[in-house]
């Protein structure tokens, strides 16, 4: 803005020599106008370039004037926005005051997360543990009965003043930090004794989901020899302080194990299935040894039937043959009776 205020400047003092240019020709001419013709004509036409120049000056200074203008209304407009910008950001201060509205702020942000990377059936927004009664703001299943809690805090006011006070040479900084940072240890004294519960299938560890990244990173700054830090202490209590970004990755590797895990059951399954089709198939085996054997003895004893037909039948036959040869015998004796008697008459 100070740079096009200067060339608006330039541009006036410019025209001003131009004018003062302009007039001190005009007076040339009045004095010349008496003399010889040739200079008059010279003159006239030294006039005429220069208004010409003049008169493209003035339009190119008058387009650039232009422009200026035009830049100069969008750079209070833009002014105008950021006073706006300002004025809503202040509204968005005085929204997340309270500490319930930055608390269900967090929580939406995490469910949403949640859900960009999970499946819906493998998390669950404020899950009752079936035990102790406690309720987590999310629990992810992981398979086997076990769960994964994760609880969303926000501690936003020491924070903010730390934040503020940080650019003073007092000491307003350094006890707005000790209070963020005790505000910090009571959020992780309150997990991990709270969602670390084996009996009701948790891990041994639970998430502090952080949903501001300056927070994260001022939970995770490197502390002075000597002095624990805020993560070394979280770590120590078996929570593990975790940010939008941070989250996101943990989720992405949870995903890849949580369909290993599915492979595996599903693998558990096609093996359970191929177990009892292998003792169908050896049950069906041995029904049908059963089977052949007792085929082979029926088999057996059709054979042994047919064996004694047949002698039934050679029997028969002999019978029948007999019985033949014996009515033949008998024919041929009455004829030999008659012709005897015949003889004696």
């Amino acid at each position: 803005m100070e740079l096009d205020i200067a060339l608006l400047v330039a541009l006036v003092i410019a025209l001003a020599w131009l004018a003062w240019r302009i007039t001190r020709l005009g007076h040339d001419v009045s004095r010349l106008a008496h003399g010889p013709s040739e200079s008059l004509e010279l003159l006239q036409r030294e006039v005429e370039a220069v208004r010409s120049g003049v008169d493209a000056r003035l339009r190119e200074h008058g387009n650039y004037a232009q422009d200026l203008i035009q830049r100069l209304t969008s750079l209070q407009k833009a002014t105008e926005d950021v006073g706006q910008l300002g004025t809503e950001l202040a509204e968005l201060q005085k929204i997340f005051r309270p500490s319930h509205t930055r608390g269900a702020f967090g929580e939406r942000m995490l469910e949403d997360l949640l859900a960009d990377v999970l499946p819906r059936d493998r998390f669950r927004v404020q899950y009752t543990y079936p035990v102790s009664g406690v309720r987590a703001d999310v629990a992810v299943f992981l398979g086997d009965g076990r769960l994964l809690a994760i609880d969303s805090k926000f501690p936003l006011d020491n924070f903010r003043r730390y934040v503020e006070a940080r650019g003073s040479d007092g000491g307003d900084a350094a006890t707005a930090r000790r209070a963020f940072a005790r505000d910090v240890r009571r959020h992780i004294d309150d997990i991990a004794g709270k969602y670390l519960s084996p009996e009701d299938g948790t891990l041994d560890i639970a998430f502090m989901y952080l949903p501001s990244e300056s927070i994260f990173q001022e939970v995770t700054y490197a502390a002075p020899n000597g002095v624990d830090s805020l993560v070394e202490y979280a770590l120590r209590k078996r929570v593990v302080p975790v940010s939008p970004n941070t989250l996101y990755a943990y989720l992405c590797v949870i995903r890849m194990g949580l369909r290993g895990f599915d492979l595996q059951q599903n693998a558990r399954e096609v093996l359970q299935h191929l177990t009892h089709l292998g003792a169908g198939v050896e049950e069906l085996r041995s029904e049908l040894g059963t089977a052949i054997r007792q085929a082979r003895h029926s088999l057996n004893n059709l054979t042994d039937a047919d064996r004694a037909l047949r002698k039934v039948e050679e029997r028969l036959e002999l019978v029948s043959g007999l019985r033949k040869g014996e009515g033949l015998t008998t024919a041929r004796t009455n004829e030999s009776g008659e012709s005897g008697e015949a003889g004696a008459v």
